[in-house]
């Protein structure tokens, strides 16, 4: 009897349909795909490819987070911890020197260094290298980089020109600064002010926000008041927050809907809020849930205090810090997932990004 008949080969269409549905929350799972025969690394390494790949999962993997450093043996360095596996294709593998972390966002982490600012790629390895902007005096500041191209989908903004926007305090004088470097003209635009009615100071080490086409900054002033910068109008302004808070446990956000959020601890409750405008046309803040985070974490131990550490935009998912670990909660879901056993008593800066082979020419070479 003649052997059997080997099956016959899936057609390249849909082997590429089949390869589209692996998960990008944990990058080394493509290359190892494209390892499994030539065909299929054929498919993979192909240019239309991965953008196919970025469009289908749309929302880029969260790869990890940094956070200031908590020791003497950090120094200056912001550590970064990775939520993936290890593999040679690991992007932040490389030494980043003594940097500390300021903000990321649309693949791109913002640095401040040696009196300068970097915007770095962690993927590509290139490097921005600019200087602060020439504030008259010694300021509280929150920095912010962005992808500035008209139209873009932020699924892959390499070589796409960006944005950095500085909002700077003087408590001294009451008055809100702010300039906006430009990686086209490569020059920070001109100082602009706003003077205030009382007291206030730009919380620098809290994360800031981008909802929509507005970036927020939370200010210091018993926590009641965020600073909006509208993109489009180039201009700032000053919203009051909700009166239930413990500072400094609160956080801006975004909603389901992108729209702009708040979140804060009381009594070890998580109370969500969301700016609407009601049907008079007056905007306010609006309570929406509020979640016992003792019963949500009761499975990893008894946790007894709690910090909100940061934020994931387009992912609905916060960093909660407690003496037995730091965890991310999906809000909508209410999904935890542990992330660091210890704690960590500062900011956390999340770093997304998709990890596909086109994005990877400076690391490896084709096959």
């Amino acid at each position: 009897m003649p052997p059997p008949r080997p099956p016959p080969e899936l057609m390249a269409d849909l082997v590429a349909d089949i390869l589209l549905r692996i998960p990008p929350d944990e990058p080394a799972d493509l290359f190892r795909s494209a390892l499994v025969c030539k065909p299929w690394r054929r498919i993979i390494f192909d240019p239309a490819f991965p953008r196919r790949y970025r469009e289908f999962h749309r929302t880029p993997p969260l790869l990890g987070f940094f956070h200031d450093p908590v020791s003497d043996e950090d120094d200056y360095r912001s550590p970064f911890v990775a939520l993936t596996t290890a593999s040679p294709y690991y992007p932040l593998e490389a030494d980043y020197g003594d940097r500390i972390v300021l903000d990321c966002r649309h693949g791109r982490v913002l640095f401040y260094s040696r009196r300068k600012l970097i915007v770095w790629d962690p993927i590509t390895n290139e490097q921005y290298d600019l200087c602060h902007p020439d504030y008259p005096r010694d300021c509280y500041k929150n920095v912010a980089v962005l992808c500035a191209a008209d139209g873009c989908d932020h699924l892959d903004c390499r070589g796409r020109p960006f944005l950095v926007v500085c909002v700077a305090s003087d408590s001294e004088k009451e008055v809100l600064w702010w300039s906006v470097y430009s990686s086209e003209t490569r020059t920070w635009s001109a100082l602009t002010s706003l003077q205030l009615e009382q007291f206030l100071d730009v919380e620098y080490d809290r994360p800031n926000l981008l909802a929509g086409d507005a970036l927020y900054f939370i200010l210091e002033i018993g926590g009641e008041s965020i600073i909006k910068y509208d993109l489009t109008e180039r201009n700032l302004s000053v919203m009051d927050l909700p009166d239930v808070y413990e500072e400094p446990y609160d956080i801006v956000l975004t909603v389901e809907n992108g729209e702009l959020g708040f979140a804060c601890l009381k009594d070890d409750i998580l109370y969500l809020w969301s700016w609407q405008t009601g049907l008079d046309g007056v905007a306010g803040w609006v309570q929406q849930r509020a979640i016992e985070l003792k019963m949500l974490l009761t499975d990893y131990g008894m946790a007894t205090s709690f910090r909100l550490n940061g934020f994931v935009e387009s992912k609905y998912t916060i960093f909660v810090s407690t003496d037995v670990g730091v965890f991310t909660i999906e809000l909508k879901s209410e999904l935890v997932k542990k992330v660091a056993e210890k704690g960590l008593d500062c900011p956390i800066t999340p770093y997304m990004s998709f990890w596909t082979p086109d994005l990877a020419e400076a690391r490896l070479s084709s096959p």
